[in-house]
């Protein structure tokens, strides 16, 4: 009878530890899950304001600070404005206006990983740059 007290003892121990040690693994998890999860969100909400600005970079007339204030506008809307996260865009030859009619037009838009960091985790391992490209068919009149 005093061999079944000291069982039922140690199950209560090891129950204790279990919850102590997994609690311990599972929160740092729980947070790299969060960060990268936030990483994903702003990596498409850059790729939607490169998407756009090439929607009107390919279009007749366009010009290079109308391309920028459309990228700055949904960029700003996702909480990554130009002065807070220094961002750039970058085109095939310097501007819009010097794509052919017909010819590809690529819109860049990349920000430092670490201006858009939710948590600043230093044991997630992050890129340095999030960025997209996007290319399109120069239109014409």
């Amino acid at each position: 009878m005093l061999k079944a007290r000291k069982k039922n003892n140690h199950r209560g121990i090891v129950t204790l530890e279990t919850a102590l040690v997994l609690s311990l693994i599972l929160l740092p998890l729980t947070f790299g899950v969060i960060e990268y999860g936030w990483l994903f969100l702003k990596s498409q909400q850059i790729t939607n304001a490169a998407r756009n600005g090439a929607r009107v970079a390919i279009r007749y007339g366009s010009t290079t600070a109308i391309v920028e204030s459309s990228i700055e506008y949904l960029m700003a809307s996702a909480g990554m404005a130009k002065i807070k996260c220094g961002y750039s865009v970058t085109y095939p030859l310097g501007n819009v206006g010097s794509v052919a009619v017909g010819q590809p037009l690529t819109v860049r838009v990349e920000v430092l990983c670490a201006k858009v960091d939710a948590m600043n985790l230093p044991y997630v391992p992050k890129p340095t740059k999030l960025g997209a490209s996007v290319t399109m068919s120069q239109e014409g009149p």
